[in-house]
């Protein structure tokens, strides 16, 4: 035992992802899209992933704002606590506390406080590093908060 797990959690604040969770446990990665190779994904559950060439029906409905999130949109690779990375992988963007990530960069400054993370134009999650008692090992799991 000893030490600490530590573990990136994304909690959905916005968008279909909200009330989600998402954990990537130290030496592991995630992405994050419309697939459903994605370690995340955003979308229906029970439903097939939205056509990327076929424009959402409707206008100003609720999950109109899905067409700017990829099929692939975001990988986040957390290597250990000093190294974490996202890469942007989309077309339409991904903005860490508002700032547009370019290619793969180095997530500073998690240790001290949570990021929100966004990709496209809605979908928000909170970003925070997770400490766990050594022993207690956290499995990467996606959770719905019921309402």
């Amino acid at each position: 035992m000893g030490g600490e797990v530590l573990t990136i959690k994304l909690t959905g604040i916005a968008g279909l992802c909200k009330g989600r969770d998402f954990e990537i446990e130290e030496g592991g990665e995630g992405v994050i899209g419309r697939s459903r190779d994605c370690a995340f994904r955003i979308g229906e559950q029970d439903e097939p992933a939205p056509d990327p060439d076929k424009p959402l029906k409707g206008s100003g409905g609720k999950n109109d704002h899905l067409h700017t999130v990829s099929r692939h949109h975001v990988r986040i690779t957390f290597q250990n606590a000093k190294a974490i990375f996202i890469e942007d992988l989309s077309k339409h963007g991904t903005f860490l506390n508002g700032n547009k990530v370019d290619g793969r960069d180095q997530i500073l400054g998690l240790r001290k406080a949570p990021m929100e993370l966004r990709l496209g134009t809605n979908e928000t999650f909170r970003m925070e590093l997770v400490r766990t008692p050594g022993g207690i090992k956290p499995k990467i799991t996606v959770k719905r908060r019921e309402a």
